[in-house]
């Protein structure tokens, strides 16, 4: 609101100083009031409600306030100053006009008197002009004595006072002593306003000496402002020759030139100035030129909120230094990065100063939480640290090179390092670390190798040591009953017993022989799945006879517990190798069971997995051997005097098959009390989920 009502003031004027912004508002509020003034009383006198009304004052006092009211809206204020001259012909219709007057002439004098002396301090206020004083004065003499003459007491002018009931002081000694001191008062301000204006001038001269005297440029704008103080634009001022010189155009181009249109020109886009110098509150910024090849750092200056002096300075020759050395490092960088290495620079103190690493390095380091720390805080050990700082001085001292290994905690887990610290001057040395993860990986993955490959070398002798015998057995019962059957010396009863003998060494034997043809198989990959929909229950109906024949000679029960009794539920599997897997868990089971039971099946897990299981209450499995039991050629027993047969490959065969199908083999066993060996499956293109109900 006081914006606009400021906007509307100062429109006509475009007031340049506080000053000339004080003056012109205090012109509208002076003529303001005095028309408002003048229009209530000539409404009042028109109304006829006071008895001694002047109706021809009041459009005397009215007219000159509609005339300076006019002037000062068109932007003429001294027109609206001047027309406080007329004032006296409207204290002519209010005092001195006998058929006009609000009272009688010879009464009315002080007021006319004290009508005109408020005129000399809106002179002084508004104007300081000494002539205009003086003139106002021999006017405002010249109404007086025609007010006195009216009256009849011209002659009473040579007296200081005048008698009467009240007795007066001479109107004029008071006139001339209001205009003495009005003069007096204008003449001082005047010349302290004149003294003032030269010590500014001087001050201006010196200023521009010195801004022309700058080795920067010196750019002076002004802001552009619309009615409603909105910043719109920017007016250059004033240059200094380093300007001029640093953009190669000259001073008449620039003086008083719209911004907008020298910019371009001077910048050429590369300076985004109403952003900088109107937008943001940055007091500095950097630029490029590039048709002038230059870098400038670009200073702001606000002396004034309307005023802005930008310095630049010429920071080309420092920039290209600053990019040389940039590439110089960027060069040493690249070289050092080309080493497998971390390299550090550590003062004596233990502070680091520097560093270069490889960006695919999977240590992660950042600038900041490296440079300007110690290295008893980043991340090294109470002990450790205390190590490398000791490193450090020996380096330093005895010009050695000391090396540490140590590790670290990374992203992807821990790296093991190698840190060589060589001396680099008296204050700090060059530490260069390597990473050894690899190198140590592989030097665990060999022992660990040589250690699988003894252990693999000794199963493979007590193995080749073992199927000698575990062949020689079956082939001597095979080869020996053989004959005998073929004796006469037998009945039918014994021989038929051979004939067991032979075809239950014969199955021993292809056992053997197929495991070996399996692994054969596994180790030259030639082990391929091939899903098709496959019925569980049959499945375990079939293996349920097979083995039921087998152990019907022996003190062994075995039991089938089928979760699903729809003939119908299936899922989608290699049934072979799934009928494989079963069966070597069922040998297994049976082989190390002298009496009890074998239980197998299946049941489902969370409706996405079916789980199959052998169970036996055999003799079970040492809890430090359970990790043992799925390598290949291990036996609970590797000598050749072993009570049971068999190569030791089936349960590494079976976990293969199982890890083909998308399972694990797991087991749980305890000595003397039987083992449980289990495993799942996807259960993907089941069907016959639903169980028959009896």
């Amino acid at each position: 609101m006081l914006k606009s009502i400021y906007h509307f003031i100062a429109k006509p004027f475009l007031p340049e100083t506080n000053e000339e912004k004080r003056k012109i508002i205090g012109l509208h509020i002076v003529i303001t009031a005095g028309l408002v003034f003048a229009f209530i009383h000539f409404t009042i006198a028109i109304l006829g409600r006071p008895a001694n009304a002047s109706i021809p004052g009041d459009i005397c006092l009215m007219t000159i306030g509609v005339l300076a009211f006019y002037c000062l809206r068109n932007g003429r204020a001294s027109c609206t100053i001047n027309s406080v001259f007329l004032l006296p012909f409207a204290f002519y219709f209010f005092f001195i006009s006998s058929p006009y007057s609000i009272m009688p002439v010879h009464e009315a004098i002080p007021y006319t008197l004290w009508g005109l002396c408020p005129v000399f301090l809106f002179l002084l206020l508004f104007d300081k002009n000494l002539k205009k004083l003086a003139i106002f004065y021999g006017w405002s003499l010249i109404v007086l004595s025609f007010h006195l003459y009216k009256a009849g007491r011209l002659g009473d002018a040579v007296y200081l006072y005048w008698p009467g009931e009240n007795m007066l002081l001479n109107p004029f000694v008071v006139l001339s002593s209001i205009f003495a001191i009005s003069f007096i008062v204008s003449w001082n301000s005047n010349l302290s306003f004149s003294e003032i204006k030269k010590h500014a001038e001087k001050t201006e001269n010196k200023i521009n000496q010195t801004i022309k005297g700058f080795q920067q440029g010196i750019l002076h704008l002004e802001i552009v402002r619309d009615e409603m103080e909105n910043p719109t634009g920017l007016k250059i001022l004033r240059t200094n020759p380093s300007f001029e010189s640093m953009f190669r155009v000259s001073s008449r181009e620039l003086r008083d030139a719209d911004a907008e249109v020298i910019f371009p020109k001077v910048f050429r886009n590369s300076f985004h100035w109403n952003n900088f110098y109107l937008q943001t509150k940055k007091k500095k910024t950097e630029l490029f030129v590039e048709h002038l090849n230059k870098w400038f750092e670009v200073y702001v200056v606000k002396p004034t909120p309307n005023q802005i002096i930008s310095i630049f300075y010429d920071v080309s020759v420092k920039q290209k230094r600053i990019e040389t050395l940039q590439e110089s490092r960027r060069r040493y960088k690249v070289l050092l990065e080309a080493i497998p290495d971390i390299f550090f620079v550590i003062d004596k103190d233990g502070v680091y100063m520097d560093f270069v690493i490889k960006e695919q390095e999977q240590i992660k380091i950042s600038a900041d939480d490296i440079i300007g720390n110690t290295i008893f805080e980043v991340g090294f050990s109470e002990k450790m640290s205390r190590k490398i700082f000791q490193c450090i001085q020996d380096a330093i001292q005895f010009e050695t090179i000391e090396t540490i290994e140590y590790a670290l905690e990374v992203d992807k887990g821990t790296a093991m390092f190698e840190m060589r610290i060589a001396k680099l001057d008296d204050n700090s040395v060059i530490s260069i670390a390597r990473d050894i993860t690899k190198r140590k990986i592989a030097e665990i993955k060999l022992e660990e190798a040589k250690v699988k490959a003894e252990e693999a070398d000794n199963l493979k002798s007590a193995f080749l040591a073992n199927i000698s015998h575990e062949i020689r057995t079956p082939m001597n019962a095979i080869i020996g009953f053989s004959k005998m059957v073929g004796s006469p010396e037998f009945d039918i009863e014994e021989k038929n017993k051979f004939i067991d003998i032979i075809l239950s060494n014969g199955k021993l034997l292809m056992e053997m022989i197929n495991d070996m043809i399996s692994l054969s198989k596994i180790e030259s990959n030639q082990v391929v799945v091939t899903n098709a929909f496959c019925q569980i229950n049959d499945l375990m109906l079939e293996l349920y006879r097979e083995y039921s024949y087998d152990v019907s000679n022996r003190p062994i029960r075995l039991k089938i517990n089928n979760e699903n009794a729809n003939p119908k539920f299936g899922v989608s599997t290699d049934k072979a190798i799934l009928t494989e897997i079963m069966q070597k868990l069922l040998d297994n089971a049976v082989k190390f069971t002298n009496e009890g039971e074998v239980e197998f099946g299946y049941k489902m897990v969370n409706r996405e997995e079916l789980q199959f299981f052998v169970r036996d209450t055999g003799i079970g499995i040492d809890e430090s051997e359970l990790h043992k039991v799925f390598e290949r050629f291990h036996q609970l027993d590797n000598k050749t005097t072993r009570e049971y047969e068999g190569t030791g490959l089936g349960l590494s065969i079976a976990q293969h098959y199982v890890d083909m199908l998308g399972g694990k083999l797991e087991v749980k066993s305890q000595i003397d009390e039987g083992s449980i060996f289990y495993f799942s499956i996807p259960f993907v293109g089941g069907d016959g989920l639903l169980t028959v109900v009896r």
